[in-house]
């Protein structure tokens, strides 16, 4: 079956890494920050989940975007180490492009840290 729509713009992998490779170095030139916004665009692309559907060309592709946007995740975790940005952009971030969630456990206990006892009530309705 063949490809419906346009070509990839990156037919070969050695092409696609060198182009990731590139804007990672752009990056150390004029001291920006690196997005997976910022990379789908250097790259060429209309939106960031075209970058990310290359993972599914192969597994060299699924490789290298797999460490790509680890790459990027590390600078935001970086960031929030150093508290060298604006922290909710910056877990903003983590949460809608590295698959970062809330987690909230809860524990119950009834008295004295005991069992929950739980109580079966009847209502009779007359009427």
């Amino acid at each position: 079956m063949a490809e419906m729509g346009r070509p990839r713009l990156y037919q070969d992998h050695a092409s696609f890494v060198a182009k990731v490779d590139e804007y990672f170095a752009s990056l150390e030139t004029n001291g920006k920050r690196p997005t997976l916004a910022g990379l789908s665009y250097f790259m060429d692309f209309e939106d960031r989940e075209t970058f990310v559907r290359y993972a599914e060309y192969d597994d060299d592709f699924s490789r290298t975007v797999k460490q790509t946007r680890m790459r990027i995740e590390d600078d935001r975790w970086q960031s929030l180490i150093d508290k060298g940005g604006f922290t909710p952009g910056l877990i903003f971030d983590l949460k809608n492009n590295h698959g970062w969630k809330d987690k909230t456990e809860q524990e119950l206990t009834g008295a004295d840290g005991g069992p929950v006892q739980v109580q079966k009530i009847e209502r009779v309705v007359i009427g």
